[in-house]
C-alpha cells in the first residue's frame, strides 16, 4: 500500500472513530450490514445531488466502503451512517 493510501485510510479512520459514537444504526457490523447502508447511501446521495454536503457525504461513503471492503465492518457502518446525517437522510 502506498504512503497516500496509508494517510488517507489513517485520516478517515481518525474521523469516523471521532464521529463514531454519534453514528449510531441498526444495522450490524458485518458483511450485510455494509451493504444495506451502501444501498441506502446510494439511494440518499442519488435524491439530494443538490445538497451543500453532498461532496462530503460521497467522501464519507467512499471511506466506508474501504473501511468495509478491509474487514473493518463496523467503522464502515458508522461511516455510511454519518454520509446520511449529511445529507440529512438518517
Amino acid at each position: 500500500m502506498s504512503l497516500t493510501k496509508y494517510v488517507v485510510s489513517a485520516a478517515a479512520l481518525s474521523m469516523l472513530l471521532g464521529t463514531a459514537a454519534v453514528a449510531q444504526t441498526d444495522e450490524p457490523a458485518s458483511v450485510i450490514g455494509c451493504l444495506h447502508m451502501q444501498k441506502k447511501v446510494s439511494t440518499a446521495l442519488d435524491a439530494n445531488q443538490q445538497s451543500p454536503n453532498y461532496s462530503a457525504a460521497k467522501s464519507q461513503a467512499q471511506g466506508a466502503a474501504g473501511f468495509c471492503s478491509q474487514g473493518l465492518y463496523k467503522i464502515g457502518v458508522n461511516g455510511y451512517s454519518k454520509a446520511l446525517e449529511l445529507l440529512g437522510s438518517n
